[in-house]
């Protein structure tokens, strides 16, 4: 191995480390039964590795990131499953307001209620939870703000009419 593989090799795993959240959230959410979150894990790696050596620096790391992984796991999901069907929220069982459901509950009705998500709705609730700014998740995206903002408020209209 050379010198400069070497760098390489561990310039790119500090980024890994200090960007595995947005990696592991993205793979996370995106994995279904066509294609597992190992598998999806692997392809976002290998698709970091390639295309890290091409960062530019013109804008955040962890936007660069995000971008990568949205797009991996896009590409993946329709390359591997060429006719997904979503189910409408409306589908999903309306919980009582007062259900008493513990944390570890809520959590898993939250995940159950994103997986069927369109995957660009899917993609900007996960950064919206992630706390990233409106224009930040445009950018992530490649569209405009005030789309991301209808478009959250959408989201967390219907999310919410199951609580």
């Amino acid at each position: 191995m050379t010198e400069d593989t070497e760098t390489y090799r561990l310039q790119y795993e500090k980024m890994l480390k200090r960007n595995e959240k947005i990696v592991f959230s993205i793979c996370f959410f995106y994995a279904n039964h066509a294609v597992p979150f190992d598998d999806l894990r692997q392809e976002v790696l290998a698709s970091l590795w390639k295309s890290y050596k091409n960062f530019r620096g013109e804008c955040m790391e962890s936007t660069w990131v995000y971008r990568v992984c949205l797009n991996t796991c896009l590409f993946s999901i329709k390359k591997y499953t060429p006719k997904i069907k979503f189910s409408p929220l409306e589908n999903l069982p309306k919980l009582a307001e007062e259900s008493g459901m513990a944390t570890t509950e809520q959590l898993e009705w939250l995940y159950s209620a994103i997986a069927k998500l369109h995957p660009l709705d899917k993609a900007i609730i996960l950064m919206w939870l992630d706390e990233l700014s409106y224009n930040d998740i445009a950018d992530n995206i490649g569209i405009p703000r005030n789309t991301v903002a209808t478009r959250l408020h959408r989201i967390r209209k219907k999310l919410s009419e199951f609580k």
